[in-house]
């Protein structure tokens, strides 16, 4: 069936749609997201292909056209459910003048998935999300068995920062300034020793208190002697949960803060009836031993909750205007990404 565009879906209604894919959905598709997107040029457009609904981000590129990004989508398993929407998708995006659609669909990697999703006229490309490799989590049925799964070394750490005085507190949506403003202010610590080039204060604080006041979205803070040393921001849509991002303090003064504050989401989690939860971001399984990989300590810290990583096959593009799409990936995207800069740190993605 082709594409159709859903006009102002209600955010309830739109998320219930996105959790009734074939995967259950992806917090990425979900309607706040796309509200939390607009603050970085992208307009979210909401639409149903073959009874799969997608949230679609599009953007101008001036002197290139427009782009459309699918992210964490579509939400199917198999290649056999992507490959009608991958033609859905490129005859929409064909009618309007795209230049690429680029796709982030969560397929289990394989060598034969990846040669037959080129094999639908894409072309694999850089994932634009962190969690490409990960560690999913499965939930137990209630909070009392939770700390029970856990790996010895894992479930001793929590146990230590409870003993050891660390206090958990749940953000919740009426909560002021204040408090989004020091989790900027531990999480912008963390970002310039790490020379990470991200958006400021504005964009995040906003970004995290519109995915708050939506529902999906839990801010958990550690602090010790009153002081916040750590927090996570975690996310439910459906049956699955995830880690969405976080920070910490780099010295410590309590070991297992980060373990506590992941046990507080996966709760959460359970209460809203996920049955999973996504640490969000590895190591690829084939490089889990390589201590140059950017991620290689959160791989570390991750394991320690389930040893397996899950590597996803990653994007592809859907290319409709070939020759502007090889500018773009020369030169294009650089040169577009300085044009629309508005404060050090934005990215075109």
């Amino acid at each position: 069936m082709p594409l159709t565009f859903v006009t102002s879906p209600a955010p309830a209604e739109w998320d219930a749609r996105i959790a009734a894919t074939p995967n259950k959905g992806n917090i990425f598709q979900s309607h706040a997201l796309g509200q939390v997107k607009r603050m970085a040029n992208w307009e979210p457009r909401y639409a149903v292909a073959d009874g799969v609904a997608m949230t679609i981000h599009t953007k101008r590129a001036p002197g290139f056209g427009t782009v459309w990004y699918v992210p964490k989508g579509p939400c199917v398993s198999t290649v056999e459910e992507l490959a009608p929407l991958v033609e859905s998708l490129r005859e929409a995006a064909r009618r309007e003048g795209v230049m690429f659609v680029r796709i982030e669909p969560e397929i289990l990697e394989s060598s034969e998935a990846v040669a037959a999703i080129e094999a639908l006229g894409t072309v694999r490309s850089t994932p634009v999300q962190p969690n490409a490799s990960t560690v999913i989590f499965e939930l137990p049925q209630s909070q009392d068995e939770l700390l029970a799964t856990y790996p010895s070394k894992t479930r001793n750490m929590v146990r230590r920062a409870l003993r050891d005085g660390v206090e958990i507190e749940r953000v919740d949506a009426d909560s002021g300034p204040e408090i989004y403003a020091q989790m900027y202010a531990v999480w912008a610590t963390l970002v310039q020793e790490q020379s990470l080039g991200v958006r400021g204060q504005d964009y995040f604080v906003e970004s995290w208190r519109t995915m708050v006041r939506s529902g999906l979205a839990q801010p958990v803070v550690a602090r010790v002697d009153g002081q916040m040393v750590a927090w996570a921001l975690v996310t439910s849509l459906g049956e699955g949960a995830a880690y969405k991002e976080g920070a910490s303090v780099r010295d410590r003064p309590v070991p297992g803060v980060s373990q506590l504050l992941q046990y507080e989401g996966m709760r959460w989690a359970i209460e809203r009836g996920a049955r999973t939860y996504d640490l969000v971001g590895t190591p690829h399984s084939t490089r889990l031993d390589d201590v140059t990989d950017m991620r290689h300590g959160l791989g570390i810290f991750k394991r320690g909750f389930n040893k397996h990583v899950t590597d996803w096959v990653g994007a592809f593009d859907i290319v409709l205007r070939p020759r502007r799409y090889a500018v773009w990936q020369r030169i294009g995207q650089r040169v577009v990404t300085r044009l629309q800069r508005r404060e050090p740190g934005d990215a075109f993605w």
